[in-house]
């Protein structure tokens, strides 16, 4: 299997195993790559990534980061700039970070 089929179906296999649909991907990977905040732009790009994800011409370094995209799971400002927080703020912060974004996570999951 050449390396875009690969990276192809890795991603659909992670958006599978997430429970997290196409749209979903795009929404995160438009957020992360572009400034605008346009709904039709977004739009757009949701049925380009759906070409791209089975086209055989897609280039695999968009895949690679379509992919790193996929992988964060956190947000916020260790999730995007690790070495910045990492860096900053002391090891006991940012646990008690992890913690309180954790107990957030699962009170809001409860609503």
């Amino acid at each position: 299997m050449d390396e875009v089929k690969h990276l192809q179906a890795m991603i659909k296999h992670r958006l599978a195993e997430k429970g997290m649909s196409l749209s979903e991907l795009a929404e995160r990977i438009f957020v992360e790559d572009h400034d605008e905040d346009d709904p039709s732009s977004l739009k757009s790009f949701i049925e380009t990534l759906k070409k791209q994800l089975t086209r055989s011409s897609t280039s695999p370094e968009k895949l690679r980061r379509y992919w790193e995209i996929l992988l964060l799971d956190r947000n916020g400002l260790e999730g995007r700039y690790p070495s910045i927080a990492s860096d900053l703020l002391p090891s006991q912060v940012l646990d008690q970070m992890h913690k309180l974004s954790a107990e957030l996570d699962v009170l809001l999951q409860k609503k």
